[in-house]
């Protein structure tokens, strides 16, 4: 019975202290490391292009020089082009805005009639209280704009004040990308001299089992984002929702981003369409809103577990874990750093737990 005690009591030694590393490491060293580790990634990426250049004579640094240029010549179009499109849809925006707000005041007039009539109907104890509830209501709906415009401001007072921050990651990151792919045969062979011998016999093979993980990770994020575009797509077409397939595209991609979701797009669109009495579109949005979250938090646990090798339970639990430590950014790279825990202790570089 004592050995028993002392086994389970190793057992929660030994995971608590991958939990508190894990904590450690997302709290502090990815922040601070997280410009050169993606330099790293991106060198990592743009080898094979610079390898090819390389097999053709040229010489390294020009062909690593080269191929970051053209990587980010390629991120500058794509940024410039979502800036347009954004510039030209809030212009849009600004156009239609009069009619819009008019359609909205004519809306609210006539819902609040409507809610009037439907108080006076009520007994006299509970019509006092409905009223000074749509009272209420209404001094908060008239006072959103202003609202918004606040929030909207602080928003960007807030990203003017982190320019600063930003703009050096992205230097870090894009110099640093650079220096990395210059240097990548040197780099490599110096953090492999850095792993002890038996690390490295130990470790052999990990390096292409990871490249499969971080793989199903990435098919898993794109089968969720393929089946939440069908979900989308099929709800704007019953909707009668005008460029069906680029709007459920869009939600899409929106969604698998860190930090979005689909509510991100559906809950104000729906709550546009409310307010503007179109209450059929907005129900119906809200309703697709809420089946696609309930079909990706049912299925996403399952199908991380299957593309990279960990149990559902286990996945679900990294999830959660990783949203407690670092909210969506932990839910991503949780289960990555799990499934690397599992490969480096099936290997037997670290005794976390025992295999069956």
């Amino acid at each position: 019975m004592e050995q028993q005690a002392r086994k389970l009591l190793n057992l929660a030694l030994r995971l608590g202290l991958v939990v508190g590393t894990l904590w450690l490491t997302a709290r502090f060293l990815l922040p601070w490391a997280a410009p050169l580790l993606l330099s790293f990634a991106i060198a990592g990426a743009m080898e094979p292009l610079v390898r090819l250049l390389v097999r053709h004579r040229w010489r390294r640094g020009l062909a690593a020089g080269l191929t970051s240029l053209t990587v980010l010549a390629l991120l500058i179009w794509g940024l410039s082009a979502l800036a347009a499109w954004g510039a030209s849809a809030a212009g849009e925006l600004a156009g239609r805005l009069p009619s819009l707000l008019a359609g909205l005041s004519e809306s609210l007039d006539r819902q609040e009639e409507r809610l009037l009539r439907l108080i006076a109907q009520a007994p006299e104890e509970l019509s006092d209280t409905l009223r000074l509830a749509l009272d209420a209501m209404g001094d908060w709906l008239y006072s959103l704009p202003a609202e918004l415009g606040r929030w909207a401001l602080d928003a960007l007072r807030r990203l003017a004040q982190r320019s600063p921050d930003v703009l050096l990651f992205a230097v870090t990151a894009g110099i640093g990308s650079y220096f990395c792919s210059a240097s990548w045969p040197r780099l490599l062979a110096f953090l492999a001299a850095q792993i002890p011998e038996d690390w490295k016999r130990r470790l052999s093979g990990l390096g292409a089992d990871l490249k499969g993980s971080l793989g199903g990770w990435l098919r898993a994020q794109l089968i969720l984002m393929g089946i939440t575009f069908c979900e989308l797509l099929a709800a704007f077409w019953l909707l009668g929702i005008g460029s069906a397939p680029g709007m459920a595209a869009l939600t899409a991609f929106v969604d698998a981003l860190p930090l979005f979701g689909t509510g991100i797009i559906l809950a104000p669109w729906a709550l546009g369409c409310l307010l503007l009495g179109q209450s059929s579109r907005g129900l119906g949005l809200l309703i697709a809103w809420i089946a696609v979250s309930l079909v990706r938090n049912c299925i996403e646990a399952k199908l991380l577990g299957d593309q990279i090798g960990l149990h559902p339970l286990a996945s679900l639990a990294a999830m959660y874990v990783g949203w407690q430590v670092w909210s969506v950014w932990g839910m991503l790279l949780f289960p990555v750093l799990l499934v690397t825990a599992q490969q480096l202790n099936d290997r037997g570089v670290v005794r976390l737990w025992r295999k069956v």
